[in-house]
């Protein structure tokens, strides 16, 4: 138990092993705008808002993911400067060295060439792809791996919200820092106090994977992380309010029968003592590599 614990990733995808489903409520206490195209309206701003066909402002899985693997991969380059080692998240000034730790296009490419001629199976490269991938690769996704993190869309909670705002942008003319000519411009924003339901799932995750996972959580619920465009105008501030974690549900092998069966209604909900778990078992895996030098099965 002591041993898996300690491992980072869990190789095996064609069978399930663990799910953890969040569900929590993203609080904006500042506006905020995520950009959709110009509209051909003529009474449109500029840069309008995303919305839904029905109108209602929300926020792209995608862009929500975007914001948190930039702030994963951060904290997790400093660790592995403090560490000596470079496993945990790629240089991104280093994408194209074929022999830097982590997958690139490039490293991909060689790898599966080489194993193919020495006659490997599609698993024996698989494998080798996953342990050749950064820690945040294998939990957010790269070239090689899908990502274990799926976030849902987050759409507005209407009581919430009655009407956008139109504010007003002046384009800077970088050699006189004043004003330019003509590029005066409206931009739409969502005012501050708009909620919106926050959920996401991830798949077969080991627990120090849970525990990278949750300190991407724990930065919303601080508001260390902002979303959105215009971030430097004081748009984008947020936090996420995850209610004690009761409507969360983490899932295994031990548990799944109860939770398909439905026979208890309480079967597999997250506590604070299983958050604080997850982050120990991150900080054990994280030593256990330093002391390998990233050649452990964590």
């Amino acid at each position: 138990m002591i041993a898996e614990q300690k491992k980072m990733h869990s190789p095996d995808m064609c069978r399930f092993t663990a799910r953890f489903h969040y569900k929590g409520v993203l609080i904006f206490d500042s506006a905020h705008r995520v950009g959709a195209e110009r509209s051909l309206a003529v009474d449109a701003p500029d840069t309008p808002i995303l919305r839904t066909v029905d109108g209602r402002p929300y926020l792209p899985g995608s862009s929500i993911k975007g914001a948190w693997r930039a702030y994963s991969e951060s904290i997790m380059r400093t660790i592995q400067t403090q560490q000596g080692h470079e496993f945990f998240a790629n240089d991104p000034l280093e994408q194209e060295d074929v022999e830097s730790f982590g997958l690139t296009d490039k490293k991909i490419s060689k790898i599966k060439s080489e194993m193919r001629q020495a006659g490997k199976t599609e698993g024996d490269i698989d494998e080798r792809l996953r342990d050749e991938s950064t820690w945040v690769g294998r939990v957010f996704g790269n070239s090689a791996l899908a990502s274990k993190l799926l976030i849902k869309d987050a759409i507005i909670d209407p009581a919430s919200w009655l009407r956008s705002e139109i504010r007003d942008g002046v384009g800077i003319d970088r050699d006189s820092g004043r004003a330019g000519q003509g590029l005066k411009y409206q931009f739409e924003v969502v005012p501050a106090g708009a909620h919106f339901p926050f959920e996401f799932i991830v798949e077969n995750p080991s627990d120090a994977e849970l525990g990278l996972v949750m300190l991407g959580v724990r930065a919303f619920e601080r508001g260390d992380i902002l979303l959105g465009g215009a971030k430097s105008r004081g748009l984008g501030w947020c936090r996420l309010d995850s209610n004690g974690y009761e409507k969360c549900r983490y899932v295994a092998d031990d548990n799944l029968l109860d939770y398909l069966l439905g026979e208890d209604v309480q079967t597999g909900v997250v506590t604070v003592e299983m958050v604080q778990s997850w982050l120990r078992a991150l900080k054990v895996a994280i030593e256990v590599e330093a002391e390998a030098g990233g050649k452990s099965d964590a």
